[in-house]
């Protein structure tokens, strides 16, 4: 069984990403962490407590507040338009008695990774900031985490808070600069494929019939959420009733990383206060102009069967 540790901003896809971990038979989450991003840290980890209480997991996972703003102290609009007042779709799930810890979300990461030296993998589907306070807290971070899997970026396809930028990766340029010279074993599953991936209205009510009964609510809180998700891709990219799949996509990869075909590059974030601020300067050649860490980085996937594995451990 795979440890892991997720680091998130709990919008609607993340929340699907989240339920997929916790009903998936071949990963344990050690942890969540929280930052800002689709909403704030403070949202997002009440999020969190809720759909554990909605999955039922079977065991205890300590969820941890981040940072509620950039490394540099800018603090953004959230997109309530895509993932609603509350970041799951305005859906009201049952409160949970779990306790917040008492720990930042970089305390915990770095506690994590250092009590589980090799064993942990981290996966990101917000914002680095996170990441990189805990990388400030231990440098030798990178040595200790098996594995950082990244949900953000693009290398060939367009960004989509610029033509060049991805919103995790863009949304802090500064900390996602510093985790990509970090030296963490690490893959980036951004828009390159995630925009290839989708997830229609039909599998889900197909689900609802399938789902094993205990899984019920889940369909049912996931139908509910999905429906402002699946609007604002109508709106903007004239989908019918689906949306791609982001944040799902990467938690399945990390799971099972055969699905998706991967090349390494030399990869930084562009930091400069120009157009290209928040994009990913990749080097093919790995010559001295781009002097990141080497990075996996996903191109290829099967979103279909992606997308069956997903919906299967409902």
């Amino acid at each position: 069984m795979k440890k892991i540790l997720i680091d998130c901003d709990t919008g609607i896809d993340d929340s699907l990403a989240i339920l997929y971990a916790l009903k998936s038979k071949s990963l344990h989450i050690e942890g969540i962490t929280t930052g800002f991003g689709n909403t704030g840290a403070l949202q997002a980890a009440e999020n969190v407590l809720r759909l554990i209480k909605l999955a039922n997991p079977g065991y205890e996972i300590p969820v941890a507040i981040g940072a509620e703003e950039t490394l540099l102290g800018k603090k953004e609009d959230y997109p309530i338009h895509i993932h609603g007042k509350n970041g799951i779709g305005d859906v009201e799930l049952p409160k949970s008695n779990q306790i917040l810890s008492k720990e930042s979300a970089w305390e915990m990461i770095v506690r994590k990774a250092e009590e589980m030296p090799g064993e942990l993998t981290l996966v990101t589907l917000g914002r680095l900031t996170n990441l990189a306070k805990a990388l400030e807290l231990d440098p030798k971070l990178p040595q200790k985490l098996k594995n950082v899997v990244v949900m953000g970026g693009c290398v060939k396809a367009p960004g989509n808070i610029s033509p060049y930028a991805e919103a995790n990766i863009g949304g802090d340029a500064e900390a996602s600069d510093i985790v990509f010279q970090a030296g963490f074993h690490m893959m980036v599953v951004g828009l390159d494929v995630t925009t290839k991936t989708y997830l229609h209205g039909q599998d889900l009510e197909k689900l609802s019939k399938y789902c094993k009964e205990e899984n019920l609510p889940i369909v049912r809180y996931l139908q509910e959420s999905l429906k402002l998700y699946f609007r604002f891709h109508h709106e903007t990219m004239g989908m019918m009733d689906e949306s791609v799949v982001h944040d799902p996509l990467v938690m399945v990869l990390a799971d099972c990383p055969s699905l998706g075909t991967y090349k390494l590059f030399s990869a930084r974030v562009d930091t400069t206060n120009s157009d290209t601020r928040g994009m990913i300067k990749i080097d093919e050649r790995f010559c001295s102009e781009i002097q990141g860490s080497e990075i996996l980085f996903c191109l290829e996937v099967d979103g279909k069967q992606a997308v069956n594995r997903l919906l299967s451990v409902f």
